[in-house]
């Protein structure tokens, strides 16, 4: 069976015909380690969630066969509602690690058992200039001072989702800014529906800002902006009434809304230095230019591997292996490019062998040209064994440090 640290992730115990089956498994790392030993049950007997005293991570499986991306969301949401039982237990209060960021997953394809690392690595990048005015004389002209923002109840759900550390809940407060700020624009009319009033305000907001320079999209802004934000994303995170209840968290892959917050975090500010004198801030590498310079980064050749060295990563890292440990390569080392705005990506695979299975994995390193250029560290340790294929599928982030905050 594969394991993260001690903690059964999923698969058979090789061996051991009628041990109990989870074909499908999923763990996210916590914040700190566990002080606790948990299980849940699901109410439908379908999952089981589990945390072990002193293990970073937490680990939901299904006892159902799971396709990859229902199975992140799904067992997500698992995760969440163990978390929540233990809240009002008053047995602690567990706390996700950027979910967004890190994940593994054991799940079926193609009549084959896959074991996926999921990771999110950041490129932080600060671009920063300054303009100089002279007169004709050759003598320093000084700039206007930058008037003071126009205060608005808007600021204040911004100011909140900027300070949070979970992805959903900054998403939500800004969403609920955005509004704040149409609102102030183009008031919502009595009984008239949120949909069309933001559309509207929306249209109002287009005759100054460059919608389509935010919302990249080879369709209308506006209805992009309906379905990628508002219908995909804010309506299933704000309703709390049953039967339309629609809970934080649920039914929604972190990463994919982070990169939704980066979007509406740039609209925002569009509307916000047009319409109440936000200043605009520093320079920034755009998506465009971020793709061009990780393409020519990637020309050189890639290589990926995987040792037991539990050697935590440090910056001036040169070897997969600083303790001189085995070492193996993926099999197939692939870049796939701009996979979403903001975001390379690059993929491994290997067909787990006998002289895998009873390792525990806890360094998964990326080399360009034979130079390391990326360790992702499994705390933990993995245990791939009653996989078939081992695979690592690495992300490089753009982040324009000096910027608002895009990483939570």
């Amino acid at each position: 069976m594969a394991k993260i640290g001690n903690i059964y992730l999923g698969e058979k115990e090789e061996g051991i015909p009628d041990s109990e089956h989870f074909p499908s498994g999923l763990a996210f790392p916590l914040k700190s380690e566990s002080e606790i030993d948990y299980i849940l049950e699901s109410q439908d007997s379908r999952w089981q969630v589990e945390l072990q005293k002193d293990h970073i991570y937490i680990v939901a499986r299904s006892r159902d066969p799971q396709a990859y991306d229902n199975l992140v969301t799904s067992g997500l949401e698992q995760i969440q509602r163990c978390l929540d039982i233990i809240a009002v237990k008053r047995l602690g209060n567990p706390i996700l690690d950027h979910p967004e960021n890190e994940h593994i997953a054991i799940f079926q394809r193609n009549g084959e058992t896959i074991l996926r690392h999921f990771s999110v690595a950041k490129l932080g990048i600060k671009v920063s200039f300054s303009v100089e005015v002279r007169d004709r004389d050759g003598n320093i002209k000084p700039s206007p001072p930058i008037p003071e923002p126009s205060w608005t109840w808007a600021f204040r759900y911004y100011r909140l989702s900027q300070a949070s550390q979970d992805i959903f809940e900054a998403y939500r407060n800004l969403f609920l800014s955005l509004e704040a700020l149409l609102n102030n624009v183009r008031p919502k009319l009595p009984r008239e529906r949120e949909g069309k009033w933001l559309m509207d305000a929306l249209s109002v907001i287009a005759t100054k800002v460059p919608l389509a320079n935010y919302i990249q999209t080879t369709t209308d802004p506006i209805d992009s902006f309906m379905e990628t934000q508002y219908k995909n994303v804010r309506c299933r995170l704000f309703h709390a009434k049953y039967p339309d209840a629609l809970l934080p968290h649920e039914e929604l892959n972190p990463t994919d809304v982070l990169v939704a917050y980066e979007v509406l975090l740039r609209l925002w500010r569009a509307i916000a230095e047009t319409y109440f004198q936000v200043p605009r801030g520093g320079g920034v590498v755009t998506y465009q230019g971020f793709k061009f310079w990780m393409d020519k980064v990637f020309s050189h050749p890639l290589s990926l591997h995987f040792t037991e060295d539990n050697s935590l990563p440090q910056k001036d890292d040169t070897q997969v292996s600083p303790l001189g440990l085995t070492t193996f390569e993926f099999e197939q080392s692939r870049y796939l490019g701009e996979t979403k705005p903001g975001i390379v990506s690059w993929q491994g695979d290997i067909n787990l062998l006998d002289i895998h299975k009873n390792l525990s994995i806890h360094r998964v390193c990326s080399l360009v040209d034979k130079t390391l250029m990326n360790v992702v560290f499994i705390k933990d340790g993995l245990s791939p064994s009653g996989a078939d294929i081992f695979q690592t599928y690495q992300s490089m982030r753009l982040l324009n440090r000096g910027q608002p905050k895009m990483s939570f």
